[in-house]
């Protein structure tokens, strides 16, 4: 036997074939064992620092292997369904549900009361901290909450004001109870109600008058639930030498897929940060994050988006954790804990050649019959609004072998990645897993260099007479000590060639537009610009954009986000007007997100695409104001000028008016005087007026030039009015 590499680490689970005869009691201390590694907590903490210490000891002394995580159709799990957990539910028992990654999640509605008038929910999300939210829904549709908590979107808005009201808390653990409650529900909310460690919201509704038009449109089914996208746990990672594994406040969000799963078990009080190998678990973060080639670009191999609930079956969640990231769970020599990317071409541990093989017993994979043909994949689904979506896998030859289907009819072999984010990922992990089911399989009958295999995940057989070398995945040994053998199952390791994405992969899901109102109005075209404004006395102000559709409307939303360490915050208002919207705000080199969208009454268009950019300032010269009305005008004997002007612009910042005469007795003009300047937007009427009175006899032409200004003063083109002042 040559070792190609020995790694003391928990090995995989034999459940392709029935239990030996030589099975016993230790193999059945090992199962048990390493299930509790992934269990709920059942237990206190110091029992279970004891029984988890046992677990690692005694595989590290090779009496037992531990388990393959490979799915095995419904069963228990604490993987809160997509569906689910997007409604907003009301039950005198919860179990604490927590997010990985991006999620869209309702809540339990723990507190609900009316004054007679005004209306509250306490909604409890998730369980804190969270990091931010990036979008929030009512009744299913997409609103915007600005920084006060006023929700701004049509039909909530109002003049001055709005008629709902949204406030968050992270769950951060200093909570204090909601000011608002204490006040209008003294008896039944108190300082002592503060919902701490809890990420949740507090949603106010307020009562436009029973018979008011405007309560049945937003009432008539009642006060409606409310939705949020969250970036949800806070996690340790070790790569970031700012945060310390125990020490919460340290943590930040991040979507990486090892680091999800080692947040998950840790969950559990029995596994402290001390039980965890946190090199290797950084070399296996690191490939984690690696860009891969999809279909579209590129993305990071392995993330890990999803809910579960604590009371659920942690065996089973982190196997759904797991199989979504394509990673297993594996202990080192020391009983450490951590978790390994599985490779499409994973390197043997162990090697065992014909001199160390007694027997080698090999069958085929499943009768054709049984065997799988068709792949079908499930994953959570950003496009599909954050639900589990299939991927339409027509024209993929890996995920469809025809010539069996023709024979034997369609067998399903279903992909379902509750954890798994990318359409791109899930396919990647799913052609593996599907082949993996279509393998053959065997068992190799060693003298004692078995033992060599124990805790080990991959080997190399080399076939007797044949000189054929296969790859295999291998199952816990099974020692015989009568007969000085030892018996390891194994499937074979599929051949799988280097992804292609142009290939391989099928497009994701059409993204699905959330819910919005029952109109025929047209989607407007993405924002054209965004522009930092500084007005001449120094105000700051940041603009976008747009050109609507030419159809009826009468009101404009336009929204806004900023990018922080390359991730989205929540989006913010602006005041429209016909081409522009504005806000004031110095947003000079940040990365932001734009979109507009159109109402007519309380129907809506969708959301415009985004525009993406990062904010600058443009100094480059605009076109001369134009007259909306008025003019300059001719008179005895004075010279008159009475009008309206507006630049185009969305980089104007002012207007400026100059005026020069024309000199007695001809030959030239003065020199330009400024009369005034106005603080300018697009499509703003600016109104000036001057006059220019002549003593002399003859007639002599006034001029009033009008130029726009940048935020650097720069003047663009004239627009230049002209008059007479007649003599006497």
């Amino acid at each position: 036997m040559k070792s190609v590499r020995l790694l003391f680490a928990s090995g995989a689970s034999y459940v392709a074939m029935t239990a030996h005869a030589h099975a016993d009691p230790v193999s059945l201390i090992a199962t048990a064992i390493h299930g509790f590694l992934l269990s709920s907590t059942a237990v206190a903490a110091t029992a279970a620092g004891t029984i988890a210490t046992f677990a690692a000891n005694a595989i590290v002394a090779g009496a037992i292997a531990g388990l393959s995580l490979v799915g095995a159709g419904q069963r228990p799990t604490g993987t809160v369904k997509a569906a689910d957990a997007k409604n907003t539910f009301e039950s005198g028992e919860s179990s604490v549900i927590e997010g990985l990654g991006r999620v869209r999640v309702g809540g339990l509605k723990a507190f609900g009361n009316t004054d007679g008038s005004t209306r509250w929910r306490l909604v409890c999300r998730l369980q804190g901290p969270i990091d931010a939210v990036e979008a929030y829904f009512v009744g299913g549709r997409e609103v915007t909450v600005d920084p006060d908590g006023t929700v701004s979107s049509p039909p909530w808005s109002r003049a001055g004001g709005s008629w709902m009201k949204w406030e968050d808390k992270k769950g951060d653990g200093t909570e204090t109870a909601w000011p608002a409650l204490m006040s209008a529900f003294p008896a039944l909310w108190t300082s002592a109600h503060r919902v701490r460690g809890i990420a949740q919201s507090l949603v106010t509704f307020f009562n436009p008058g029973l018979t008011s038009s405007k309560y049945l449109s937003l009432y008539q089914g009642g006060v409606p639930d409310t939705e949020q996208v969250k970036r949800a746990s806070l996690i340790y990672d070790p790569r970031d030498e700012d945060q310390d594994p125990d020490d919460k406040t340290t943590w930040r969000w991040n979507e990486n897929g090892i680091l999800g799963a080692a947040h998950v078990l840790r969950r559990d009080p029995a596994f402290t940060s001390d039980r965890f190998d946190w090199p290797l678990i950084t070399t296996q973060a690191v490939k984690a994050d690696v860009s891969v080639a999809t279909k579209t670009g590129t993305e990071k191999r392995a993330r890990c988006w999803g809910m579960w609930a604590w009371e659920g079956a942690r065996k089973e969640t982190m196997e759904d954790i797991l199989r979504s990231i394509g990673a297993e769970i594996r202990l080192t020599a020391q009983g450490k804990i951590w978790f390994e990317l599985i490779d499409d071409d994973p390197t043997p541990e162990i090697s065992f050649e014909p001199s160390d093989v007694v027997d080698l017993e090999w069958m085929s994979g499943p009768e054709a019959v049984e065997r799988p043909n068709i792949c079908r994949i499930k994953y959570y689904s950003p496009e599909r609004n954050y639900e589990l979506a299939d991927i339409d896998m027509t024209g993929i030859a890996w995920a469809r072998i025809d010539d069996e289907v023709t024979r034997y009819g369609p067998k399903y072999f279903d992909v379902e990645l509750p954890f798994c984010p990318s359409a791109s990922q899930a396919q990647r992990i799913a052609r593996r897993l599907f082949l993996q089911a279509r393998a053959d399989t065997g068992v190799a009958v060693t003298n004692m260099v078995g033992l060599a295999a124990w805790g080990l995940y991959y080997g190399e057989v080399e076939l007797p007479d044949l000189g054929d070398v296969e790859r295999v995945r291998l199952s816990p040994p099974r020692v015989d000590d009568s007969r000085g053998t030892v018996e390891i199952p194994f499937s074979v390791w599929p051949s799988l060639s280097a992804w292609n994405p142009a290939t391989d992969e099928a497009d994701a899901p059409e993204s699905l537009p959330d819910m919005q109102y029952e109109s025929d109005l047209p989607t407007p075209n993405a924002p054209v610009g965004a522009v930092q404004v500084t007005y001449p006395g120094g105000a700051k102000e940041f603009r976008i954009g747009y050109s609507l559709p030419a159809v009826s409307y009468n009101t404009i939303e336009a929204t806004y986000r900023i990018y922080s360490g390359g991730l989205p915050g929540s989006w913010s208002g602006m005041t429209e007007a016909a081409t522009v919207a504005y806000v004031a705000a110095d947003l000079l080199g940040a990365e932001i997100d734009a979109r507009v969208r159109i109402f007519r009454g309380d129907d809506g268009s969708y959301f415009s695409p985004l525009l993406h950019t990062v904010v600058g300032i443009d100094n480059s010269p605009c076109g001369a104001p134009s007259v909306v009305s008025g003019g300059a005008e001719s008179g005895l004997p004075t010279a008159t000028l009475d009008v309206d002007v507006t630049i185009a612009e969305i980089r104007g910042a002012a207007v400026k008016l100059e005026r020069r005469r024309e000199l007695s007795g001809g030959g030239g003009w003065t020199a330009w005087t400024t009369i005034g300047q106005q603080n300018a937007r697009p499509n703003q009427n600016l109104h000036f007026a001057d006059s220019y009175t002549n003593a002399n006899p003859t007639g002599i032409a006034v001029e009033w030039r009008f130029t726009t200004l940048t935020s650097d003063g720069t003047p663009g083109a004239a627009l230049i009015l002209s008059a007479v002042a007649q003599g006497s």
